[in-house]
C-alpha cells in the first residue's frame, strides 16, 4: 500500500533526525524513506507553489522542496553546508566544479532522480537546472541555517566570487543551451 505524504510530517521527521548522534546518516534515512514512494510527495506538492518553497530553518537545519526548469540553469554557488538531496519527480542536474588557483572549472555532472539521494560537501561549489522535457522536483535538506549565512555565487568566466544575492542569482542565471556540451 503506497504512504501518504505530508510536508508537516517530512519537517518533523527531519527536525528529529538533526538531533540524534549521526544527523547525516538520519536525515539521508529520511529523505530515503520520503522519497521511496516519489508519486505520493508529487501529490502532496502544492501545483500553483514557488519554484523554491522555505519549508522550516532554525540553527541546526534548512528545508527546502526545490523545482528546477530544464530551459534555465542556476548559477554557480556555494553553501557552506553539507546538503543532501532527494529526487522526486524529473531529474535536478548538479553541474559540479571545483576552483583551481581561482579558475571555475567543471568537475562532474551528478543527477537525482526520482528515489534517489545525494549528498554534497561543505566546500561543494555547483549550478543547478533540470534534465529532459519537465522539471526536477527534490527536496533540499541542509545542516545548518542556509539563509542566515554570507555565500557566494561564481562567476562563470572568471570564476571569481561574487556576493549572493537574490538580485545576482537572477541576473547570473543562464539559459541550459548556453553551457558547453558534456555539462
Amino acid at each position: 500500500m503506497p504512504m501518504t505524504f505530508s510536508f508537516d510530517t517530512f519537517v518533523s521527521d527531519i527536525r528529529a533526525a538533526v538531533k540524534t548522534p549521526r544527523p547525516d546518516d538520519a536525515v539521508r534515512a529520511v529523505l530515503t524513506e520520503a522519497v521511496a514512494d516519489p508519486a505520493s510527495v508529487m501529490q502532496a506538492t502544492p501545483t500553483d507553489a514557488e519554484d523554491e518553497i522555505h519549508l522550516f530553518e532554525d540553527e541546526s537545519v534548512s528545508i527546502w522542496q526545490c523545482r528546477f526548469w530544464p530551459d534555465q540553469v542556476m548559477p554557480p554557488h556555494e553553501h557552506r553546508l553539507g546538503v543532501h538531496i532527494a529526487g522526486y519527480a524529473g531529474t535536478e542536474k548538479n553541474i559540479m566544479f571545483r576552483r583551481d588557483a581561482g579558475a571555475l572549472n567543471f568537475d562532474a555532472t551528478r543527477l537525482v532522480r526520482p528515489g534517489a539521494v545525494i549528498s554534497l560537501g561543505v566546500d561543494d561549489i555547483h549550478a543547478v537546472s533540470a534534465v529532459g522535457p519537465d522539471p526536477s522536483y527534490c527536496l533540499h535538506v541542509y545542516m545548518g541555517p542556509l539563509t542566515q549565512l554570507t555565500r557566494n555565487l561564481f562567476d562563470w568566466q572568471s570564476g571569481a566570487p561574487v556576493p549572493f544575492t537574490m538580485e545576482q542569482f537572477e541576473q547570473m542565471k543562464r539559459p541550459a543551451g548556453d553551457l558547453p556540451d558534456g555539462w
